[in-house]
């Protein structure tokens, strides 16, 4: 073999052996980072609206940015099972194969960081705060008074998730946490249905996930 042959050979013997042992780089996630569309503003207002301002009979502060999908505890259940959407559980709403697309959705966009603060533009019931005004969760009944004064003596806070549409786009589901006192809150999922007559949204399931013991009663409407 000349000398010129044999170099040829090497070059490629160690071009192949760094390609067998080349970790494999999995591209990042790309994560959305975007405004509130008016479908998704108006379900966030009907949540709010029909559900907790006319419960409490008070203001409600609104986080303004979607809720994180990240869990910091040791043993952290599947986004799934945290969020209620590990089974079609609203097929009464958007049928079986709707639900479980709506649920997909909601997976798939999880990590996505919506802006919300026009929830708030022409509901004076409505506020929205930044996530640095959320009070700590080692937080008493003295600083959560703190949090109300300064916030119009509003209720408690929302958090929202992005939302998971059906394929049809008039069947949503969306994650919610309340949280209103030490004490006080809790976590559900619900289904939702646009009104064909009036375009509208309305609640049309709601699933309980964990309670804190709320003080306030809680209806949907």
């Amino acid at each position: 073999m000349s000398y010129r042959r044999l170099l040829v050979t090497l070059v490629l013997a160690v071009g192949l052996a760094s390609c067998r042992h080349a970790p494999v780089i999995q591209p990042a996630p790309q994560h959305q980072h975007r405004l509130a569309n008016a479908a998704e503003l108006e379900i966030y207002r009907v949540l709010t609206e029909s559900t907790y301002v006319r419960s409490t009979g008070r203001p409600i502060a609104v986080v303004a940015t979607s809720l994180d999908s990240a869990c910091a505890s040791v043993e952290c259940p599947p986004l799934e099972q945290r969020w209620g959407i590990e089974s079609p559980w609203w097929a009464d709403v958007a049928g079986a194969a709707g639900a479980s697309a709506g649920n997909a959705a909601l997976l798939k966009h999880a990590a996505d960081t919506v802006d919300l603060h026009a929830i708030a533009d022409g509901h004076d019931d409505i506020i929205a705060i930044p996530t640095r005004q959320i009070p700590v969760s080692w937080s008493n009944e003295g600083m959560w008074g703190e949090f109300q004064y300064y916030n119009r003596g509003a209720a408690g806070l929302l958090r929202f998730s992005p939302i998971g549409f059906s394929p049809s786009g008039k069947e949503a589901v969306v994650f919610v946490r309340w949280e209103c006192g030490p004490s006080c809150g809790h976590s559900i999922v619900t289904a939702l249905r646009a009104d064909s007559a009036s375009a509208s949204w309305r609640i049309a399931d709601m699933m309980l996930i964990s309670s804190r013991k709320p003080t306030t009663a809680v209806r949907a409407e």
